[in-house]
C-alpha cells in the first residue's frame, strides 16, 4: 500500500496543482468583475491556467497577452495602458454600447460625417482635443446685405468625443493577494482529495 501510494503521488500532486489553479481562476475572475465596473466579457475572462502534469508539477494561473498588458498597472500601480493609442477617447455625446464603451469603427464613422471634425478647441474650460460636430444651419438671419439675409449656423459646436492623455491608475486589482489566500484556505484539503481520487483509480 506504501508503495501504491508512492507510486500515485505524481498523478496526485498534479491533480491538486490543476484543481488549485481552477480555483485560483474562478476567484481571480470574480475579482475583476467586483474592480471593474462593467467589465465585459473580454476583460472579465481575461484570466487563463495552464495544468500541471505529473512530469512538470506546476500549475500556472496567468492573464492572456492582452488583457494582461492593460491590467497589469491595476495589479503592480502605474499609468494605464493604451495600446498603440497615444492616449483614452471618452465619449460624450455619442451611443454607447451596453459595457460604456464605444462601438467598433465609431470614430472613423464620425470623421466621414460631414460637419465633423477633430483637433483642439479653445473653450471657457480650457483646449479641449477631441472630434466635434459643428452647428447645423438655422433660419436666416442677421442683417441683410444688398437684399439678401446672411444664413448664420444654429447652436455650438458639440463635444463627441474627448482626447486625454494617459494618466495613473486609481484603483487595485489584488492579483497576489487573492491568489494566496485561496491557496492557503484550500491547499491541504485540495491535495487529501487528489491523494484519495489517485489511490481509487490506481491499478
Amino acid at each position: 500500500m506504501i508503495a501504491l501510494g508512492a507510486k500515485q503521488v505524481p498523478f496526485a500532486s498534479a491533480l491538486a496543482l490543476t484543481t488549485l489553479a481552477k480555483g485560483v481562476q474562478g476567484i481571480e475572475q470574480d475579482l475583476i468583475g467586483k474592480t471593474f465596473d462593467d467589465a465585459t466579457p473580454f476583460t472579465r475572462n481575461a484570466i487563463a491556467i495552464k495544468p500541471a502534469t505529473k512530469s512538470n508539477l506546476v500549475a500556472t494561473v496567468f492573464a492572456k497577452d492582452i488583457q494582461a498588458a492593460y491590467l497589469t498597472p491595476y495589479v503592480v500601480g502605474g499609468m494605464r495602458d493604451y495600446g498603440n493609442k497615444r492616449g483614452m477617447i471618452l465619449p460624450v455625446d455619442v451611443r454607447v454600447n451596453q459595457y460604456g464603451n464605444l462601438t467598433k469603427g465609431t470614430l472613423q464613422r464620425l470623421k466621414g460625417k460631414p460637419g465633423v471634425f477633430v483637433g483642439p478647441v479653445k473653450t471657457k474650460a480650457g483646449v479641449i482635443n477631441g472630434v466635434w460636430q459643428r452647428p447645423v444651419a438655422g433660419k436666416v438671419v442677421g442683417k441683410r446685405i444688398k437684399g439678401t439675409r446672411i444664413a448664420k449656423p444654429a447652436g455650438h459646436l458639440k463635444l463627441l468625443l474627448k482626447f486625454e492623455d494617459t494618466s495613473a491608475v486609481t484603483k487595485h486589482f489584488d492579483f497576489f493577494g487573492a491568489a494566496q489566500r485561496y491557496l492557503t484556505k484550500n491547499a491541504a484539503a485540495a491535495f487529501d482529495k487528489a491523494m484519495r481520487q489517485a489511490l481509487a483509480t490506481a491499478r
